[in-house]
């Protein structure tokens, strides 16, 4: 991986310490840029087999005290937020759930993003195929929006 010199110093040349201190988002979006996300390993070429200790701990105070809250994404702090879900009974929390899987099988419809699962294999698969029909959840909106237009119309 070609890791500029200067993330392979501070990181002690570690790939999880490279990630623990740039976030998730930001090490796979330098690492695209570079054209680096194949999966594929050159043992001889490895950046990050150190010849660095690797016993040294490179958690600062600062981190340690912060780690709890930063954001595994962006490798940032966040201020905290408050629990959208509180205050809400349970039948509210359901109408939202149901709100959400109406907004992503909308997304998916128009093709906009393709909901994935992880088959046995491991790989990434449709949830469903789009010439199948409709899935269980597109079958579970519209019957919800149907009850929802027979309320309206009395």
């Amino acid at each position: 991986m070609s890791v500029p010199p200067n993330l392979q110093c501070l990181c002690d040349r570690q790939f999880s310490r490279f990630v623990k201190y740039t976030g998730y988002g930001n090490a796979a979006g330098l690492l695209a840029a570079r054209g680096l996300l194949n999966g594929r390993r050159n043992s001889g070429d490895s950046q990050f087999a150190s010849h660095y200790s690797s016993d040294s701990d490179s958690d600062t105070e600062e981190y340690r005290e912060a780690k709890a809250k930063i954001n595994l994404v962006t490798g940032r702090v966040e201020a905290e937020q408050p629990d959208p879900m509180e205050g809400m009974t349970e039948e509210e929390k359901e109408e939202e759930a149901r709100r959400l899987i109406s907004m992503i099988n909308r997304l998916s419809r128009d093709q906009i993003i393709q909901p994935m699962g992880v088959t046995a294999e491991g790989r990434l698969a449709p949830l469903y195929q789009q010439d199948e029909g409709l899935s269980l959840e597109e079958e579970e909106e519209i019957r919800h929006e149907s009850r929802n237009e027979e309320g309206q119309t009395d």
